[in-house]
């Protein structure tokens, strides 16, 4: 379980700082190819676009210390403008049903990106920010999506194995596949 000074909070301002440093140390592109095997981060997003997801529907952050140690975004398809595999991501998804209603007609949100620190991977943080965000969102969206690399297996696997995730289609985006998975908010 994760350790007793944890906080799991909505993120602030205040945390932004920690968020763009927590993602920076873990974005595929700064690791080496067996540190990406613990898992990574495909894409960076900006100051800009943390506040935007921190701003609606929001960013669960989890701080030990003071210091952010993870942290999970949502955001609104509709919102724009969205990064291109996003796109890519929805037209995959077109069609798709979870729980007997299709996916792309319910009020659903992106989950993602989420980030951990090496050092608290593994103690049960993933469902703990998982239940926080959820229980925020579960008033306003039926269905969660997201995207894992493929080649980010342990992503996968605590996604799909660790949180009950469903994979629902593979995509292809910039010479890379990708898995959409899909959850319920309720």
């Amino acid at each position: 379980m994760a350790k007793k000074t944890m906080e799991i909070a909505r993120a602030g301002t205040s945390d932004y700082a920690g968020i763009l440093d927590l993602q920076l140390r873990c974005l595929a592109s700064n690791l080496t190819p067996e540190e990406r095997e613990d898992g990574f981060l495909s894409a960076e997003f900006s100051l800009v676009q943390i506040a935007d997801m921190a701003s609606d529907p929001g960013i669960a952050v989890a701080r030990d210390v003071k210091r952010i140690v993870g942290y999970m975004c949502a955001s609104r398809v509709e919102s724009m403008p969205r990064p291109p595999i996003l796109d890519s991501m929805l037209r995959c998804l077109e069609g798709s049903v979870l729980q007997g209603k299709a996916i792309t007609q319910a009020s659903t949100f992106i989950y993602g990106p989420v980030c951990i620190d090496r050092e608290y991977r593994g103690t049960g943080l993933l469902r703990l920010m998982f239940s926080t965000l959820k229980r925020e969102l579960a008033r306003q969206f039926e269905f969660g999506v997201a995207f894992v690399a493929a080649d980010n297996r342990r992503s996968l696997k605590a996604h799909v194995d660790g949180l009950g995730m469903t994979q629902v289609c593979l995509f292809e985006h910039g010479g890379n596949q990708y898995h959409a998975v899909a959850f319920a908010a309720q």
